[in-house]
């Protein structure tokens, strides 16, 4: 299994185009891979550009916080069958995968619409 974040430069979780950094962790090699965020720098189409690179790295769930996700980067994720978990507010990566099997208890497919990201 691919898990993947979007990370600030000090290691947090943050909405899919607001951190510097995607990091994905692979699960059956136990090792981190970690890239630049090709939405990061982007003015439009942020979010989308982010899921389409997480569907060319083969990821299979995304750590979100609320807002990571669009409508529109949500129904592509949905669309490509990925899985979602879930936080309530930022928290480090590390923390996240040192705890994996509690936080993979409450994997979904679902994100309810009130913690989708609405252009104001």
């Amino acid at each position: 299994m691919r898990i993947a974040a979007t990370i600030t430069e000090k290691g947090y979780i943050e909405k899919l185009p607001d951190g510097p950094h995607i990091v994905i962790f692979d699960t059956e090699k136990n090792q981190t891979e970690k890239y630049d965020n090709p939405g990061y720098h982007l003015e439009e189409n942020r979010r989308s550009a982010v899921v389409d690179f997480l569907f060319e790295k083969n990821v299979d769930v995304v750590v979100t916080v609320p807002e990571a996700f669009c409508s529109i980067s949500y129904g592509k994720a949905r669309q490509k069958g990925l899985k979602f978990i879930r936080l309530k507010e930022s928290m480090p990566y590390e923390e996240v995968i040192k705890d994996l099997s509690s936080h993979l208890e409450r994997l979904t497919d679902n994100i309810p619409e009130d913690e989708l990201y609405k252009k104001i």
